[in-house]
């Protein structure tokens, strides 16, 4: 795995694209800002589709969540899919609670009701629910990595940082341009060189501060067109990055990053950072 402690220069360091995915798993989209509560970006993953038993559902089982799209305003969700008619669903969920499982973490959060889990059978082909995070629900980040943080749906933590020299340097290495929404970030930052970000320990975008907590390690929901869930006949990016981006038997592209206070950020921030050193991968 290389190593790449600099960037360009402290005034060069700017968000280029924000992105939330309302439904996790679901497609993306990109915003202008992103506002921060306790729990992460606001409207990010936020929602969860599972199984009967509670399970969620990721694009690593089902990858034609990929082709599901989840619209969101200050009032309601609207979810759209192929071959299907949209349904728009209030915020506000109003059905039952139900205890879900997102990895090692468990807790009880509000199916959203009847009129969304039916238009889930209809695009999936087998009953699913679609649940909802409220504020008042809890569930912690990892303490090894991150003690004392709350986190959404979100594998593990509460936003997930790219540079768009680490993606292109990972294009070059492949021989193929590779879309960064393959990597499903919140945060993509302009003039960074390489993997940079490996070593962000705590920075600031604007008057925000976050602190880089752990590498993020990959999996095949890389290899997804995040437009058409139709996997990658060449296993990219997971074979180019198994061949320099390996520890023991994880490649790693990104860094997960928890956030100190409520606040916005916007597309054109500076970044500065504040501390360099090692984040830990998952060993």
């Amino acid at each position: 795995m290389t190593r790449s402690e600099g960037d360009s220069g402290p005034s060069r360091l700017r968000v280029s694209r924000l992105r939330i995915h309302p439904v996790k798993g679901a497609r993306g989209c990109d915003v202008e800002v992103l506002d921060f509560d306790e729990i992460g970006p606001r409207g990010d993953r936020r929602w969860m589709i599972v199984q009967p038993d509670g399970d969620f559902l990721s694009q690593r089982a089902a990858p034609a969540l990929a082709t599901i799209r989840a619209e969101l305003d200050a009032a309601s969700l609207t979810l759209r899919a192929p071959n299907a008619p949209a349904v728009t669903l209030p915020v506000a969920p109003s059905g039952q609670r139900m205890r879900v499982r997102v990895w090692s973490s468990s807790l009880e959060v509000a199916r959203v009701g009847p009129e969304a889990d039916r238009w889930l059978e209809s695009v999936l082909g087998t009953p699913h629910h679609l649940v909802h995070m409220g504020p008042g629900d809890l569930r912690p980040t990892d303490p090894a990595y991150a003690p004392g943080h709350r986190v959404s749906f979100a594998d593990g933590y509460p936003a997930l940082v790219v540079t768009r020299g680490s993606v292109d340097e990972l294009s070059r290495r492949a021989g193929r341009t590779l879309p960064v929404e393959r990597f499903r970030p919140n945060v993509v930052i302009d003039g960074a060189r390489p993997h940079a970000e490996d070593f962000w320990r705590r920075f600031a975008i604007g008057e925000r501060r976050f602190s880089g907590v752990k590498l993020c390690a990959r999996c095949k929901v890389t290899t997804l067109d995040q437009e058409t869930g139709d996997r990658d006949p060449d296993g990219e990016p997971l074979r180019t990055l198994s061949r320099y981006r390996r520890i023991e038997n994880l490649v790693y592209f990104g860094l997960n990053a928890v956030h100190e206070g409520a606040g916005r950020i916007r597309v054109g921030d500076p970044v500065r950072i504040l501390d360099r050193g090692i984040v830990r991968g998952a060993l």
